[in-house]
């Protein structure tokens, strides 16, 4: 990042800077700064950027699990006592709980075996924000979009309850993704330096008053004694930063002190378009070129609207600023959208031409019929102030209801802000220090002991628990007590319920909340409303989850009618039309989902661009059903493109990401690329450990994946042990029907049946999932399918061909057209029928699913001669037992000679893999 225009930063402050820059002056490094390629735990110091009163900022390199460039944090160089060690796990959690795009993300936080405290941010490779607005040369309306933007950052903030206390152009980067601008709001260190201190019960004056200056609200800068910082001083710094946005310099820099208008008591502050007109001859039509604007049109606006946003937003007396960030950014929006602002003094002829500037076109119209018949003029002339008036009284009383709506909805916020800023990786890792305290404290000689129970258990898995059964079992019992006589706020709250027990696995009471919640928004919005199709959204997850997948699919079928008047791009509607192919899918209609995923796919990228959320989200489902399919190369393609993408946009451990990683790492071990695999596969079980606990489901989905790769490499026992452990946590977590512990039944069985003694094992856990599947999901879903190919090849590897063979002659065919004919498990059940009759002595019925099989792998067509080699290998054997031996040999030369003639050690490991599969095939014929 390149971080021009540093007089930006007008004064030092006790925030670390999260971007790109030199050290401050005179700084060789020295002074207890870390040397360059110092090693600090899984992060590698490349640069001091910065110092602060709290501490200092380096560029690093974090090495593992992923590879990224961080803003790494320090605290300074002391060690913290227990209390202070208190204080920063309040400030760790609190930046954590800031999840927004317009926020730099926090990936990570600890302290170094000295006992200092660190962070590790998002590193911004950006501008400041004035800087990039003027460089770009961006008009007016691109400033206020993005300036919105950045005020809705701010707001996440507070909601999470957090103020900023040192916003300026510094500290608001703007970086750029496909080409758009986006804004990175950094440096909360004085902000969590307040709370800590609050937290303590100490004096915060200290703490309020650092901070810059010239961009410092009255109180923050002890101008209002017995005043202390509130979210309003954030407004305040909001509203110069706006001014200098405007102006293109702060308040009062080169102004004429003598045309100054009262913000409150006692301060004054020229207005943007008074500031403009201090500039140099020329250089005031040069400020209106760079906004886009005529130098006329520019002072219009600014006197008529713009300058009472600013300085309403700089009132000395806060209670006369904006109540909110947000409710700066809601008055922007109503400028763009040409509606009367608020800060405005009401007037029927500005409330009369903000109408007509909206309704131009019809208003045209208008006019060309009154002139056609002037002899109406005067009517209709007394017609139009009447409404006029009647207008005025209108949004008046409209913004008094908007008001005190805002009020309550601030109260529903901050309850909805205190159930989904639920950290549950944070509470086991609390409730895992508490014990160590106490042990260490009252029973010091049971320490030893400890830490190998608490690495056996998992502290975030017990407080999940204690979240269901404590936290939202008494959080529904008081919504319904307190919110009965307000039943809109009480289903936001209950929606908000219904999302935490998704995040907690806790299926069947996320569905029921999340139906309460959509009936009472059903009647009292109606079915199409955005509310009520969230809602029911929810629901129809939830349902999916609990193994439902028709009723999910009903239902979600019902909502595609129901958003149908939704734009096509509107996200709501976009997400149902995702979950809807999604349960088309798990219903077993994957052909018709894969069309449908490829076409969103495609019209999304194409209309939002390949860095949208949405774009991605539909690549992402696209890969999987790619996957699903057989179309190995293509998916992996996807993910691979996809991955990089996510990292880029998203960051490294965004639950998108990682799912994409996740996918990724499969399709990398079925290329039998296993070594990349195991990379991914580890680095994904420690962090969902980590984020989740051991024995979430998105956990035990990743520690599955990472034990069928161990057990690909020949890991049987490691591959075993954790299937087993997997197994018996979603028999505890999902039931022993689920259709993931179904799926561990099944993997636990391969891992068995690695091994010649235990076959009646692997075939009898085998039958448990093809009776479950059948009776769950019917015998055609293509999970009972899968299942039942996979158990007649078992039953052919155990030496049981006659069984093999029977299972096959039915499922083989079932599977091609089920599963698809490119499928890897369809082409293997058509092969292995084909053995299996083989090693019954049939040789002439065997030819039949053999050389289908060769057809199906491309033989003789141009397709990969490795792919199709054991296929023509066997097809051989059953020609030269029927006395063919020219055509045997025939195939032999085309697929196999060139393969043998190979020396060992010039073979690659998927030529060596073909022929040891050749030769298992040979000997299983042979018994």
């Amino acid at each position: 990042m390149t971080r021009a225009g540093d007089s930006d930063d007008l004064a030092p402050t006790e925030g670390l800077p999260a971007r790109a820059g030199a050290a401050p002056a005179g700084d060789d490094g020295g002074g207890g700064s870390l040397a360059n390629g110092t090693r600090m735990g899984r992060y590698r110091i490349d640069a001091l950027l910065g110092r602060g009163g709290m501490g200092e900022v380096y560029r690093a390199e974090q090495l593992e699990p992923v590879r990224r460039t961080v803003a790494l944090k320090l605290m300074n160089a002391r060690r913290l006592d227990a209390r202070h060690l208190a204080y920063f796990e309040v400030e760790r959690q609190m930046l954590a709980h800031m999840k927004h795009p317009a926020i730099a993300q926090v990936y990570d936080a600890g302290a170094t075996p000295e006992g200092f405290p660190f962070f590790a941010m998002e590193f911004i490779e950006g501008s400041p924000l004035t800087t990039y607005c003027e460089q770009h040369r961006l008009g007016l309306q691109a400033r206020l979009e993005l300036f919105a933007r950045v005020c809705e950052g701010v707001q996440h903030a507070h909601q999470k309850g957090v103020i900023h206390r040192d916003l300026k152009p510094g500290n608001i980067l703007v970086t750029e993704v496909d080409g758009r601008p986006v804004p990175k709001i950094i440096d909360f260190g004085i902000a969590t330096a307040a709370s800590r201190s609050l937290a303590a019960g100490e004096h915060a004056g200290e703490f309020e008053r650092a901070g810059t200056p010239d961009y410092m609200s009255p109180e923050q800068a002890g101008l209002e004694p017995g005043l202390e910082v509130d979210t309003r001083s954030d407004v305040y710094s909001l509203g110069v930063l706006l001014y200098e946005l405007l102006a293109g310099r702060r308040p009062g820099v080169g102004a004429d002190t003598s045309r100054v208008v009262h913000t409150g008591t006692g301060t004054t502050v020229p207005p943007p378009s008074a500031q403009i007109e201090t500039l140099a001859p020329g250089n005031a039509e040069a400020r209106a070129d760079q906004l886009g604007l005529s130098r006329p049109r520019l002072r219009r606006l600014l006197r008529d609207e713009l300058d009472w946003v600013v300085l309403k937003a700089m009132r000395r007396d806060r209670t006369e600023r904006y109540a909110s960030a947000a409710a700066l950014a809601d008055e922007l929006r109503r400028f763009l959208d040409d509606r009367p602002l608020l800060a405005v003094p009401a007037s029927r002829g500005y409330t009369a031409r903000k109408w007509l500037r909206r309704h131009r076109l019809g208003f045209a119209a208008a006019s060309a019929v009154a002139l056609a018949v002037l002899v109406g003029f005067g009517l209709s002339l007394y017609g139009l102030r009447q409404a006029n008036a009647a207008r005025a009284v209108a949004e008046e009383q409209r913004a008094l209801a908007e008001q005190r709506s805002a009020e309550l909805e601030r109260v529903a916020a901050f309850q909805q802000s205190m159930l989904a800023g639920i950290d549950l990786p944070g509470m086991g890792a609390t409730l895992a220090a508490g014990l160590r305290e106490q042990i260490e404290r009252d029973a010091p000689d049971l320490a030893p002991t400890l830490e190998p129970l608490l690495s056996a258990s998992s502290p975030t898995d017990l407080a999940r628990r204690l979240i269901d059964r404590d936290l939202l079992a008494n959080a529904l019992v008081a919504i319904e007590r307190d919110f009965a006589d307000r039943p809109d706020l009480a289903a936001d709250l209950r929606e908000s319920v219904a999302r935490v027990q998704l995040e907690l696995a806790v299926f069947d009471k996320a569905v029921e909340v999340a139906r309460e919640v959509a009936d009472y928004r059903e009647r009292a919005l109606g079915p199409g409303d955005p509310a009520t199709l969230h809602a029911r959204h929810i629901q129809a997850s939830a349902l999916s989850s609990t193994g439902d997948y028709q009723g999910a699919l009903d239902l979600i079928v019902k909502l595609r009618a129901d958003a149908a008047g939704l734009d096509e791009l509107d996200p709501v509607r976009l997400e149902i039309e995702m979950a809807w192919h999604l349960a088309l899918a798990l219903v077993g209609e994957r052909e018709q989902a894969l069309e449908l995923q490829r076409a969103l796919a495609t019209r999304l990228t194409e209309a939002l661009g390949s860095g949208d959320p949405l774009a991605m989200k539909a690549t992402n489902n696209l890969g999987i059903s790619l996957a699903r399919r057989g179309e190995m190369t293509e998916a992996r393609a996807v993910f691979e493109d996809l991955y990089s993408r996510r990292v880029a946009a998203l960051g490294a451990e965004h639950e998108d990401t990682l799912g994409t990683m996740s996918n990724l790492a499969v399709l990398r071990a079925m290329g039998r690329d296993h070594e990349s695999a195991l990379e991914l596969h580890r680095s994904l079980v420690e962090v969902q450990t980590r984020r989740l606990g051991r024995e979430h489901p998105t956990t035990l989905s990743e520690r599955g994946n990472y034990a069928n790769t161990l057990n690909a490499v020949g890991e049987s026992a490691a591959a075993e042990a954790e299937w087993r452990a997997v197994l018996a946590g979603r028999q505890r977590i999902l039931g022993g029907d689920a259709r993931d512990t179904l799926r561990a039944k099944l993997n636990l069985a391969a891992v068995i049946a690695r091994d010649g003694e235990r076959f009646p094992e692997a075939l009898a856990l085998e039958e448990e999932v093809i009776e479950g599947r059948t009776r769950l999901l019917g015998p055609r879903h293509p999970d009972t399918v899968f299942i039942l190919t996979n158990h007649g090849m078992t039953l052919y590897r155990a030496g049981r061909p006659a069984e093999a063979a029977a299972v096959l002659a039915d499922a083989a065919p079932l599977a091609l057209e089920v599963l698809g004919e490119r499928n890897p498990q369809a082409i293997s059940a058509v092969q292995i029928h084909g053995m299996a009759l083989l090693a019954m002595g049939r040789a002439e019925a065997a030819l039949v699913p053999l050389r289908q099989a060769m057809a199906l792998r491309g033989g003789a067509d141009g397709g990969d001669d490795l792919e199709v080699t054991p296929s023509a290998a066997a097809t051989a054997r059953a020609l030269r037992r029927l006395g063919r031996a020219a055509e045997a040999q025939a195939l032999e030369e085309r697929y196999l000679a060139p393969l043998l003639a190979k020396p060992a050690d010039a073979r690659d490991d998927r030529e060596a893999h073909v022929l040891e599969l050749i030769a298992e095939q040979t000997a299983l014929e042979r018994r």
